[in-house]
């Protein structure tokens, strides 16, 4: 293997431990984007079952019931806005994580090329 092969496949390890980091960070990223979309999910259905059930004719009752679809209302609306918040750093990761990946490969696929080139020469001088 030629110096260039070798430097370019230290590149490349290099490379792919970046990649995998950047993909592990996107990875948690993502869980926890998913876990916030799944707990917004479950307050709307909390907040549609509080609306359609029926109210019983107490003031006091319905002032509850009034004060518990507010504060879901509430609940959804700052979930909503930190998951909007936390939007950006996703798609940034994943850009990230993309791009880490394609150089990785890039620089096997530029090293594996290389290789070839040194055998096919090789195999011509053998001649």
């Amino acid at each position: 293997m030629s110096r260039k092969a070798d430097q370019l496949g230290k590149l490349a390890r290099i490379a792919r431990l970046k990649a995998d980091a950047d993909l592990r960070r996107y990875s948690a990223y993502r869980a926890h984007a998913d876990a916030m979309q799944r707990q917004v999910e479950g307050i709307r259905t909390e907040l549609a079952e509080a609306i359609a059930a029926p109210v019983s004719d107490g003031l006091d009752q319905w002032r509850l019931t009034t004060a518990l679809i507010a504060y879901r209302a509430r609940e959804v609306q700052r979930s909503e806005t930190a998951l909007a918040r936390m939007k950006p750093g996703l798609d940034a990761a994943h850009r990230a994580a993309v791009l880490a990946f394609g150089r990785a490969e890039a620089l096997l696929q530029v090293q594996r090329e290389i290789l070839a080139q040194e055998k096919t020469e090789a195999e011509r001088r053998r001649w």
